[in-house]
């Protein structure tokens, strides 16, 4: 389960609603994103969740879009960035030993950061403890004008640059899966990786094909804040759960859902082709014949353009310098030494 925002974390009733997704739905894994700006609300639910749902894998994927003032700008917050940097610690700290609890980050690529994406890739890397950061280009409406900056080639060009450090998650995923899955987890996890970045890619410019059939309302069930349900969160409300008793499974088989179904037609026929992860990713899964041939094409290609990483402290301060950033309040937050 996706829970999405706004942010999440204003939503006071959330542990409560996600209890009641694993125990009536047996949902096994949730994504929270999160601004990072509630560090003690965010610790006490996510206790609150591992006491009460104990099989549910926790992904905690908090938002950062650059360094200092970068960040500060896109996310229109001052001083969020330092805020989400002692965030993420006491999350490392309450959680470091908890394999049900995963700690990523979401970059959205603007005209404010394009040009510190890496560098801020490398420095998150070497700086924490972290399971994966995902990178995307903005879409849908925004702040400020001009923001969307991305084309297909200077998109592609940015995600042939960070497959050094897609390797080292790759590596690191690895080894906390042991055992003769080691080899199989990089496999998929890296061919996965680029594989979602091909796609995003070839839809930036203009809707195209992903190569597989989008399996939008068949796999997936949005829910808004006030019930009011999609097959996808790029189109139009289709109803209200109220109206079919909560009950999901009625949902996904009422006519209002097969008529939208059939006006997709697994994208070809409403040629709504996206950028939106959540449905390539549950798309390429359901998908399973196209899931392992393009997998392996991507984990062919994350091979290919490798090439040896160094993070050494001296590259790490030596960013930290060129971005100006605090060094005292790195070590009060326990950043670094």
């Amino acid at each position: 389960m996706w829970v999405s925002g706004g942010e999440p974390t204003l939503r006071e009733e959330l542990p409560e609603i996600i209890e009641m997704f694993y125990k009536n739905n047996e949902i096994k894994d949730v994504n929270i994103p999160t601004n990072g700006l509630k560090p003690d609300r965010i610790v006490a639910w996510v206790k609150q969740i591992r006491q009460n749902c104990p099989e549910l894998n926790i992904n905690l994927s908090l938002s950062l879009d650059g360094f200092g003032d970068t960040h500060d700008i896109q996310r229109g917050v001052p001083g969020n960035f330092y805020k989400a940097m002692g965030t993420l610690k006491l999350i490392e700290k309450n959680f470091a030993d908890d394999g049900r609890v995963l700690k990523n980050l979401a970059t959205v690529i603007t005209k404010y950061n394009e040009n510190e994406v890496e560098d801020l890739m490398i420095w998150m890397l070497g700086r924490f403890h972290l399971s994966n950061h995902i990178i995307e280009a903005a879409r849908g409406m925004t702040r400020d004008d001009g923001v969307k900056v991305l084309t297909e080639p200077t998109l592609r060009a940015l995600q042939d640059k960070v497959v050094p450090i897609y390797n080292v998650y790759g590596e690191r995923m690895a080894e906390e899966t042991g055992g003769f899955r080691k080899p199989i987890a990089r496999f998929f996890y890296l061919g996965f990786i680029r594989t979602l970045y091909n796609v995003r890619a070839t839809n930036i410019d203009h809707p195209t094909p992903w190569g597989m059939d989008c399996t939008a309302g068949e796999t997936t069930l949005v829910i808004d804040y006030d019930g009011r349900f999609r097959a996808c969160e790029l189109r139009e409300p289709l109803g209200n759960v109220k109206d079919y008793d909560c009950n999901i499974a009625k949902i996904m088989e009422s006519d209002a859902m097969k008529q939208e179904i059939a006006a997709i037609g697994h994208g070809d026929k409403a040629n709504c082709w996206c950028t939106h992860g959540c449905w390539i990713t549950s798309s390429l899964v359901f998908n399973p014949r196209k899931m392992i041939t393009q997998v392996y094409k991507g984990y062919r290609e994350m091979k290919k353009l490798n090439r040896p990483l160094n993070i050494s402290e001296e590259l790490l301060q030596s960013i930290e310098r060129k971005y100006a950033l605090d060094e005292q309040k790195l070590v009060e937050l326990g950043v670094r030494n």
